[in-house]
């Protein structure tokens, strides 16, 4: 299209030219008036062309890149299902419950005794409980992620969604360092829970997708993604609510 628009003379010479006639005509005036205002409009056409063409290409790139995520996204899942059976073997019988609708204990044994506290119905003993399990220096990598995300499944209820979001965060940055798809896959889930409440549906969404395989998760996980899309439906054109942030992945 460049070139297209490389081979249209440029304003300056077609009005030279016309002037050069009505220097010899005055009856031109007129003339000279409604072919600047054609040129005039011809350029802002050509801006508006230009920016077309820019915002093409930049969906084409986001396009390619969301292609990318997708793969990425469906190798990690397959990944995390084999490793999340054999990682769930040990688990196998042991009776499980859901504290404040999103943390399903017990997870490991270092938060047994936060876990019992917030069950009872002591969120804050059992914030101050976690918050003195993360000065040992005996901690694994499991028992870390686990604790952030504790510490967030308590923030989150009780409304700090920033500090919340911040240790599901910092869980998944663990997770992934130690390339354990399972601890990856349960930060994801923690991390859509706080998007869904901040209204981020979309973000949300793809938290969601990312952690369909956890065990023991997939209940919650597809009741949270369906109602974070018909939130997100709901929601006009402009709402940041259906906006994806690659930022955040």
């Amino acid at each position: 299209m460049s070139q297209e628009l490389q081979s249209i003379p440029s304003g300056h010479e077609e009005v030279s030219c016309v002037s050069a006639i009505t220097d010899q005509n005055p009856s031109y005036d007129g003339l000279l008036g409604a072919v600047e205002y054609l040129l005039d409009e011809r350029k802002h056409l050509m801006q508006r062309l230009t920016f077309a063409e820019r915002t093409a290409q930049e969906f084409c790139e986001q396009a390619r890149y969301a292609n990318s995520l997708a793969r990425t996204a469906q190798t990690s899942i397959i990944l995390a299902k084999d490793q999340t059976k054999s990682e769930s073997k040990s688990k196998a019988g042991v009776p499980t419950t859901w504290i404040g609708g999103s943390w399903l204990a017990p997870s490991e044994s270092v938060l047994a005794p936060a876990e019992t506290a917030w069950q009872d119905g002591n969120a804050q003993k059992a914030l101050t409980m976690v918050t003195l399990l993360f000065q040992r220096h005996d901690i694994t990598v499991s028992e870390d992620v686990h604790m952030n995300l504790f510490t967030s499944a308590i923030l989150r209820a009780s409304g700090d969604l920033a500090q919340a979001g911040k240790y599901a965060e910092d869980a998944l940055v663990i997770a992934r360092e130690a390339d354990s798809y399972m601890l990856a896959s349960k930060a994801e889930f923690h991390r859509g829970l706080c998007f869904l409440k901040q209204n981020r549906f979309a973000q949300a969404q793809w938290c969601l997708v990312l952690a369909s395989h956890l065990e023991g998760h997939q209940d919650q996980i597809e009741a949270n993604r369906v109602f974070a899309d018909e939130r997100r439906r709901n929601l006009g054109p402009s709402d940041p609510g259906r906006k994806f942030d690659l930022a955040c992945i």
